[in-house]
């Protein structure tokens, strides 16, 4: 006789395979056979795993289709099967799985389709933030400015994608018009994806204001976040940009070494 903990690996491999031997002896008929019942419980498996993968990236799902998206989706959950009752998170891998799967090739985009997509769930659901204050920066000798470290903004994400993603996500928005074909060659996209009030937006940014931000969002000195903006363009103006990202309220905190002003 199997322990209780024998049979819930059972049962538990038993949905991911589409002829499980192994549980059926273990399983009440009253009327419906062990293959059917297990049927029953992985076709619900499958179809809100898949359903919930939709919803989170209904882009992707538009431009491969539905049939071909329900088949990635299967062949997504048996490589990253959830690991919560929660299915929100699911899709955090999903962007990395179809850049090993379509990397080099004419779907190659679509990886990134996928990463905007994500970003935009994870800035719509992060928690909220006090943007930051200008005037702490009166209590600092500008000579120190160099070392200062700026908190990124917990509902705002960043994106860089050598294809016109940001285009193809609106083109395929539900109430888009109808345009032309989109140019994959057409250029890249650096785009902060912010969650303010209750909308998510989208601020596309230079090659050096991306290399900016993104440099301070890993917790770099200003300092060196300024070097990593200027070897994307020498002629950057670290001013501007600040006063950019401030209005936006994509800085928070401001730190000086490990004190906090």
């Amino acid at each position: 006789m199997p322990t209780l903990h024998e049979l819930q690996r059972r049962f538990a491999a038993a949905l991911f395979d589409d002829e499980p031997d192994e549980l059926g002896a273990d399983v009440r008929t009253d009327g419906i056979e062990p293959a059917l019942r297990l049927g029953i419980y992985r076709g619900h498996l499958h179809a809100c795993f898949v359903r919930a993968l939709a919803l989170e990236f209904p882009v992707i799902e538009r431009l491969v289709g539905g049939d071909y998206f329900h088949r990635l989706g299967l062949d997504f959950q048996a490589a990253h099967p959830s690991r919560a009752g929660n299915l929100h998170h699911i899709g955090t891998p999903f962007a990395a799985f179809l850049r090993q799967r379509f990397s080099g090739g004419p779907y190659d985009y679509l990886a990134d389709v996928a990463a905007l997509e994500w970003a935009y769930q994870e800035s719509m659901i992060a928690s909220g933030a006090r943007a930051f204050d200008p005037d702490a920066l009166r209590r600092i000798d500008p000579a120190d400015y160099a070392q200062l470290h700026f908190g990124f903004h917990p509902a705002c994400r960043l994106v860089s994608s050598a294809y016109p993603v940001l285009n193809i996500w609106r083109a395929n928005q539900p109430n888009a018009a109808a345009g032309p074909v989109i140019d994959l060659a057409s250029g890249a996209t650096r785009v902060l994806v912010q969650r303010r009030g209750q909308a998510v937006e989208f601020h596309l940014l230079t090659a050096a204001g991306y290399a900016l931000l993104a440099a301070l969002a890993q917790d770099s000195s200003l300092g060196a976040a300024m070097d990593a903006a200027h070897k994307a363009d020498a002629a950057f103006d670290l001013g501007r940009a600040l006063r950019q990202f401030v209005a936006l309220g994509a800085l928070t905190t401001v730190t000086l070494g490990r004190s906090s002003l």
